[in-house]
């Protein structure tokens, strides 16, 4: 038996199917309200890890270079990860949408927001592990680590990164669209 070799790709396949099922046990609803505190805690990571990276870093000599780079790694990271689970437990805000007749469109909706989610999760943490931002559409152009170089999956993923952070708008605008033409 051969040992199993274990990859990046791997992972991001199965982060993949881990927020698609999980999106099937909360459903579309609580799918969409994660979508839109993702979008939330991007800016919100962006925003803080601009203002830390101009007022603070400086104003520490030892996060200075490499050192302050991977801190503000960090920040977005926990930050990001911070905001969405905040607000989808605790959001002040409810996502309701009209039910579809059809089961089997329930199920491709949840399927497709559920993708849609987890493509935006993992776009989101490879381009703060680049050390680039969303909002200011920068990645860095240094971004040689092995896991760009060794896995297509992440190079493409991080190449169109602004795809992914499309994507889910434009299927909730196309969702909106079409269950208002059915009322």
């Amino acid at each position: 038996m051969e040992n199993l070799r274990l990859s990046w790709d791997l992972f991001i396949l199965v982060f993949f199917g881990i927020v698609i099922a999980y999106s099937f046990i909360i459903g579309r609803n609580q799918t969409l309200k994660v979508i839109i505190s993702t979008y939330m805690a991007i800016l919100t990571a962006d925003g803080l890890g601009n203002l830390i990276k101009t007022y603070l870093l400086p104003a520490a000599p030892t996060l200075q270079g490499e050192m302050g780079d991977q801190a503000m790694v960090l920040i977005k990271i926990f930050t990001f990860v911070l905001v969405i689970v905040i607000l989808a437990i605790k959001g002040g805000f409810r996502v309701d949408v009209l039910p579809e007749r059809s089961v089997v469109t329930r199920v491709l909706a949840n399927l497709s927001f559920g993708f849609l989610n987890a493509g935006l999760l993992v776009s989101t943490l490879l381009v703060y592990l680049t050390g680039g931002s969303f909002v200011s559409g920068s990645i860095s152009a240094g971004f040689t680590t092995s896991l760009y170089q060794e896995s297509l999956f992440v190079k493409s993923i991080v190449d169109n990164y602004n795809v992914w952070f499309a994507l889910p708008v434009i299927g909730v605008v196309l969702v909106s669209l079409f269950q208002r033409a059915e009322d």
